[in-house]
Order: structure tokens, then C-alpha cells, then sequence
């Protein structure tokens, strides 16, 4: 039913592929106004429906207080014992270690450890509680963990994850403060949660660190064990090495090396006694082969006898003298003392020449010290020269256990800091503001969420307006009819107003009493439906201008070339062709052209149904020859239009074949002969065949289009189906407009700029 009439390839124009079939454009600022005002329902909708979730929100929340403590997370903190290094280092300043305590302080251990201390699981503001989502929750639960775990552990479980959402830790800008936000319905319970999170806070640092600290201790305390052992296993190594070697030590040193010093020493002054003495026996022995007084060496100087007894020999040669100037040479008294001065002369002689003689004894006593000192030192560097391996190996002994006893030394001193350490660990961080009793709830905040839901609403509502102006491909414009079809647009058609309707249909009731269905086979002009005589009734409406302009282009084309048949036609049924083709033709009646209207529709016959419902011979009469044409024609005087009615038909078979039959373009032959113009009113083009064969009979066409109601489409599809008689396509007439509406699509052919050439006598309620 809905493939082409024709099975040949016929050229199809090239339609722009706008939006709405309309020309791609920039963004137009005038038409997205005119969107959202065609589309206000919608804009209108979307944040009145979230104003009242917002109320409803608003009125069934709890309302909350959000009681603050402020904590410094301080990175400078004081050392009770001054120690060179802790164990768990102060953390740095960086953000990283900023957030990751505001992060600590959200952890499950804190929070756990408040629901503990607060008991918060009795609280039912901490406990689950119903939901009409529940079903649907427990749908897309995970999986139920595995049993074992208690009551009170699910019950602490839940109260710390109703915690953790009434509990926001935020950082103050680049700050080390961290403000800790807790919400309840209670002030007094979130000024309470929020301070024991702080203190909980503060404790699970000191515990981190004195932790931390008892690990290191315990770990310190086993190396030094360890340690200690390997000194005493290394200093014992040194003392049996010493031992087996005979190398005993005193004030650092080995006995022989003590030993082999003194010798050397010893060594050292025999020899320079020995070279002395030797200076003096050689001194004597000179003054001996030369015969010169030996009272001059130094040890006669130094020799406190010879001095003496040098004085005495001078107190007596003096008194010789004396005594030998006053008593003479000869005189007995000068004898004696002559005889006193030899006794002292050889006294001193003697003595020189025991000196002389201890000079030589001194030197050989020297030199056989200074022998004895040397057989020792060779000795005892014999012995040194034997034991240097072991020195060597000892020495290595030495060091090993100097440095094992370095590392345990070090290491006990690290245990000793770290054990006073422990028992003196402080927080890094302190209160800085203490959370105190909220006095105005925290939330509900109403004028957000109610200026949120609007300014949301408003948003989601333009995005909604714009989304389905873009997906609504029904007809809106005759620029967009024109952009669709690829020819001219006629015209558009207002849509009647069921009242101005219902007032015209008044006027038939008076005719009705006089009306006779069995004499009358048309209608009279009172009774005919109101809206197929609209034009010729109302002269002064926008519907019958609209008619004016399409009976225009239909003379245009009278004039262009000798066309006789229109077809009026429509994509799908209930586009308002009928209605046109009706009105068009009474129009062109009404200028003194000898019309004949056809209702071509067999299977439909619409146009019979309200002109001319008791007709008894219609279109398929004559094709069958059952009755001739000028019996089946009927002529409306109060217009001068001739009508050929047609009957319903049950076979539809016989109906589509009279379409393509040549009887028909018989038919239209003869009627070309007789009549100026025929309006041919068609079966709608889609979802018949009937209408594309009487487009291949007639001369022009005209597409009847629904406005807001044919998709573009539907109508490409109807210009595709008509590609065979595309240059017999007249134009496209826009029907059933709501000239209001239209402003908000084309402003210049709505009823705001038509409207100071609105008929006086036309209500405001005829057009809608």
C-alpha cells in the first residue's frame, strides 16, 4: 500500500536537511525565546514540580545543628625530653599530610572508638531506620558478608556509618586548620560528638606514637642484648689472643714493647754517658803526654778537695811569705811552713791523679753499661720481631671489639632516650576552638534549596524545551513546508474555533424543518457543515483570506498554462484537504469559473458524507456505466458549484482498479470538456495508493499539511511518493493553524500581526 505508484526512477529534488527541515542557522537568540514561550508549559512544569519535592524535602527532613571544633594540626611540637632524634618523626607541611589527618580524623578506628564512649548505638538517631526503598536497596545490596558477627558489632557498624555522614572534616583554605563539622537533631549531641572526635583524635596520635615508640624500644632492647653479647665475646677473644701470645699489656702497650722503650732509652743516655766520659779520659790523657798541669780539667775545677785545699796552699804560701819577709828564708818558723806548703802541693797532686784515674775507671764502667743495654736490646727486639704476627692479629681483635663496642654503646644510649621518651609522647595537633551548643539549625536550609530547586528547575526545564523543540518534527512553519517539500508554500489556513463553529451551526436549525432528504439529494447551504462554507461565510477571516491567497496561485496557473484538474491531497487522513478542497472550490465557484469539486475518495468519501449524504449515484456509478455523468453531477445554486459525490464502496478491489483504470481518465476527459477547473479531493497519499494514480491524472496538485500534527517526515515521504508528478506539484497549503500560537514560530503570520486587519464582526474566539 505504500510503495510507489511507479516502479521507474524519478529525479527527487535535494531538500535541505536543517533542523525541522529547515536551513542549518547560528544561534538565534530571538528564536530560543521563542521556544521556551511556545514550550512555557514545560518551562513552567519542571520547577513547579521541584518546588513541591523541595517543600516536601523541606517539611519531612530533620532538621539538623552542626556544632565545630577546630583542631591545629601543628607541626612544631615541644620535646619534654630534649633527645636528638624520636622515634615517629613529626610529620611535615606539606598538603598531602594536611589531608591525610583531616582524612584520620574520618577513620573508623576514631569514630568507632566515640560510638563506644558515647554509646551512640542506643541513640536512634544512630539507628537504621525504615524506608519505602528499602525493597528496592535490598535488590542491589551486595552480598551479605559472612556470619559471626554479633549484634552490637552491627549495630556499632551502623551507627558509625550514620556518623560518617553527619560528620564533615574541611580544611580552612591553605591553613593547618581542620574544622570538625558534626550534625545532629540534639545541639547539645553535636557539640558533644564534635569534641570527643577530638579528643578520640588526639589520643589515637599519642597511641600511634607511644606504639611506635614501644616497637623501637623492644627492637632496641634486643640488639642491645645481641650487641652486648658480641663485646664480651670479642674482648675475651682479645684477652686469650693476648694470653696465648704472651702479650700482656700495661697502660696500652705490651710489656715487651714497655720494655723494649725503656732499653732504648736506657740505651740512649748510656751512650751520651759514655762519649762524656770518654771526653774526659781523653782530655787527661792530652794533658798526661804533654806534661801540662792536670789541675785544669773540669772535674779538678769542680772538685770541692782540690778547691779547698788550692785555698789552704794559697792561705799558706801567703803566710810564707809573710813570715819569710819579716823572720827571713832561714828561719825555723818558715821552715814549717814551707814544709805545710809541700804537704798541701802533694795533696793536691794526689788528688788530681785520682781523678785522673776515675776518668779512665768511669769510662770503662760506661762502656760496659752501655754493652749491657745493647745485648739487652737486641734480645728483647728478637722477642718483638717473633711476636709481630700475633700483634698483628691482635690489633685486629682490638678493633672488631672497639667497633662492636662503639655500635652497643650508641645503641644503649638510643634505648635510654626512647624508654624516657615513651611515657612522655604529646599530640601534634591541639584545639584551637572547642565546639560549642548551635543556636540556628544548620538544615534544612530552606531559601537554597527552594532557590536551587527554581534555578535547577528552570535549567532542567530550557534543556527539556530545547530538547523536545528539537525532537518535535511535526510542521510548525511554511518556511519550514517550503524547506521540507522543495515548493512553494500557498498559504496558511487558521484553525476555526468550535464556538464560532457552533454559532454558524445554529443558523441550520431553522432550515431544518423545511429540509426533505427524499427531494434533496445536496444539502442545503445552512445545513452543509459550517467549516466547508467557512470561507463563503465569514469573507472577512483570516481562514477566508487564506483561501483568497491558494485560489491566487491556482489562477496564477490557469494563466501560466491550460490546466484544468487540482488535486488536493494530504499525506495522511485528517490534515484538513477536505476542508480546502471545499472552500477552495466554492471560491473559485464564486467568481463566475464553472467548477466541479469531485470527491475522489472511494473508499473515505467524506466530502459525500457532508455534502450530499442521501446522493444515489456517485463516481463509481458512472465508471461501470451504470448511470450517465449528468445525472450523478449536483449543483449547489448558493454557490454555482457542481459537486460529483461518491458512494461508499464495499469492494475495494474494484475501487483501486477504477483509479488506474482508463474509464477514469475517460471520465476526467470529458469533464475537462464541460467544466473550467476541477478540484479533485484525494485519498490521503501514504497509506493509499488511490491518491498517486489520480496525481498521474491531474494537471496540478496541492499538499494539504497538518500544522503541529505532520511530522516533516511524513511529508519528505509524501513529495517522495508524488516523484513522478513532481513538476505538477503546485505548493502546500499549511492547515488547522493556531494563529496565537504561531507567534511563537512565525511571528509576521500569527494573529499579533494580522490582527488590525481582523473583520470587525469575527468574535476573538474564532481563531485559536
Amino acid at each position: 500500500m505504500l510503495q510507489r505508484s511507479s516502479d521507474f526512477d524519478y529525479p527527487v529534488p535535494a531538500f535541505p536537511a536543517g533542523e525541522h527541515g529547515e536551513n542549518p542557522a547560528t544561534v538565534d537568540l530571538r528564536e530560543m525565546a521563542r521556544i521556551l514561550l511556545r514550550r512555557w508549559k514545560m518551562l513552567a512544569a519542571v520547577p513547579l514540580a521541584l518546588l513541591v519535592c523541595a517543600v516536601i524535602y523541606i517539611v519531612s527532613t530533620d532538621t539538623l545543628y552542626t556544632a565545630t571544633t577546630t583542631v591545629l594540626v601543628d607541626p612544631r611540637r615541644a620535646n619534654v625530653v630534649d633527645t636528638n632524634q624520636t622515634v615517629l618523626s613529626n610529620f611535615g607541611t606539606d598538603d598531602a599530610t594536611i589531608e591525610s589527618q583531616a582524612l584520620m580524623i574520618q577513620s573508623i578506628a576514631i569514630l568507632s572508638s566515640v560510638v563506644g564512649q558515647l554509646d551512640l548505638t542506643k541513640d536512634p538517631e544512630f539507628q537504621p531506620r525504615p524506608g519505602l526503598l528499602d525493597p528496592i536497596k535490598r535488590l542491589f545490596a551486595r552480598s551479605a558478608p559472612a556470619g559471626g558477627a554479633s549484634a552490637e558489632e552491627a549495630a556499632r557498624a551502623v551507627a558509625v556509618d550514620i556518623l560518617q555522614k553527619r560528620l564533615k572534616v574541611v580544611r580552612q583554605g591553605t591553613t593547618f586548620l581542620v574544622d570538625i563539622n558534626v550534625s545532629s537533631v540534639e545541639p547539645t549531641k553535636a557539640a558533644r560528638i564534635a569534641n570527643a572526635i577530638a579528643d578520640k583524635y588526639f589520643a589515637e596520635q599519642v597511641r600511634a606514637k607511644n606504639e611506635a615508640t614501644r616497637i623501637a624500644a623492644d627492637w632496641l632492647n634486643g640488639q642491645i642484648n645481641t650487641l652486648k653479647s658480641r663485646v664480651l665475646a670479642a674482648e675475651k677473644a682479645v684477652a686469650d689472643f693476648r694470653s696465648a701470645n704472651n702479650l700482656a699489656v700495661s697502660q696500652g702497650v705490651t710489656i715487651n714493647d714497655q720494655q723494649i722503650t725503656d732499653l732504648n732509652n736506657q740505651l740512649i743516655a748510656a751512650r751520651g754517658q759514655t762519649a762524656e766520659t770518654k771526653a774526659k779520659f781523653d782530655q787527661v790523657q792530652k794533658l798526661a803526654q804533654s806534661g801540662k798541669d792536670a789541675g785544669g780539667i773540669n772535674a779538678a775545677v769542680t772538685s770541692d778537695l782540690i778547691t779547698r785545699l788550692r785555698t789552704q796552699y794559697a792561705d799558706i804560701a801567703k803566710n810564707l811569705a809573710d813570715m819569710s819577709s819579716k823572720y827571713g828564708p832561714h828561719h825555723p818558723l818558715v821552715a814549717n811552713v814551707r814544709a805545710q806548703l809541700r804537704d798541701t802541693q802533694r795533696l793536691i797532686d794526689t788528688e788530681i791523679k785520682r781523678i785522673m784515674d776515675s776518668t779512665q775507671h768511669d769510662y770503662e764502667v760506661a762502656l760496659s753499661r752501655e754493652a749491657s743495654l745493647q745485648k739487652n736490646l737486641d734480645q728483647a727486639q728478637d722477642v718483638s720481631s717473633a711476636s709481630g704476627q700475633a700483634q698483628v692479629r691482635l690489633r685486629e681483635l682490638q678493633r672488631e671489639a672497639e667497633a662492636t663496642r662503639t655500635l652497643y654503646e650508641s645503641y644503649l644510649a638510643r634505648y635510654k632516650d626512647t624508654a624516657a621518651q615513651e611515657s612522655l609522647e604529646m599530640p601534634d595537633s591541639r584545639v584551637v576552638t572547642k565546639a560549642s551548643v548551635p543556636i540556628v539549625p544548620s538544615w534544612p536550609k530552606s531559601s537554597l534549596i527552594l532557590g536551587l530547586a527554581l534555578i535547577v528547575g528552570f535549567g532542567l526545564g530550557s534543556v527539556l524545551a530545547f530538547l523536545a523543540d528539537y525532537l518535535d518534527r511535526r510542521v510548525k512553519t511554511l518556511e519550514q513546508t517550503q524547506s521540507a517539500t522543495g515548493i512553494p508554500a500557498l498559504a496558511a489556513i487558521p484553525l476555526i474555533g468550535t464556538r464560532e463553529l457552533a454559532a454558524l451551526a445554529k443558523r441550520g436549525r431553522r432550515a431544518l424543518d423545511h429540509y426533505d432528504s427524499r427531494t434533496a439529494r445536496l444539502l442545503p447551504a445552512a445545513l452543509q457543515p459550517p467549516l466547508l462554507r467557512y470561507a463563503m461565510e465569514e469573507p472577512g477571516t483570516f481562514f477566508a483570506e487564506a483561501i483568497r491567497a491558494v485560489r491566487l496561485s491556482v489562477q496564477r496557473a490557469l494563466l501560466a498554462e491550460p490546466v484544468k484538474v487540482f488535486m488536493v491531497t494530504s499525506a495522511v487522513d485528517g490534515e484538513g484537504k477536505t476542508t480546502l478542497a471545499a472552500n477552495l472550490a466554492q471560491s473559485l465557484a464564486s467568481l463566475g469559473l464553472k467548477t466541479l469539486l469531485i470527491d475522489g475518495d472511494l473508499r473515505n468519501p467524506e466530502l459525500t458524507r457532508s455534502l450530499c449524504p442521501h446522493a444515489e449515484i456517485g463516481l463509481m456509478d458512472i465508471a461501470i456505466g451504470d448511470a450517465p455523468l449528468d445525472q450523478a453531477i449536483l449543483l449547489d445554486r448558493s454557490t454555482g458549484l457542481s459537486i460529483l459525490p461518491s458512494l461508499p464502496v464495499q469492494n475495494i478491489e474494484a475501487a483501486s482498479e477504477l483509479i488506474f483504470s482508463e474509464r477514469m481518465r475517460d471520465i476526467l476527459d470529458h469533464l475537462r470538456d464541460h467544466f473550467e477547473l476541477i478540484i479533485i479531493d484525494s485519498p490521503p497519499l501514504v497509506p493509499l495508493v488511490d491518491g498517486r494514480a489520480l496525481a498521474e491524472m491531474s494537471d496540478r496538485i496541492i499538499l494539504s499539511v497538518a500544522w503541529n500534527q505532520t511530522p516533516v517526515d511524513v511529508v519528505s515521504h509524501a513529495i517522495n511518493l508524488l516523484a513522478p508528478v513532481y513538476g505538477r506539484l503546485l505548493g502546500t497549503v499549511l492547515t488547522r493553524v493556531d494563529l496565537h500560537r504561531l507567534k511563537f514560530y512565525d511571528y509576521y503570520l500569527s494573529s499579533a500581526y494580522l490582527k488590525p486587519y481582523e473583520a470587525p464582526a469575527l468574535s476573538p474566539g474564532a481563531n485559536r
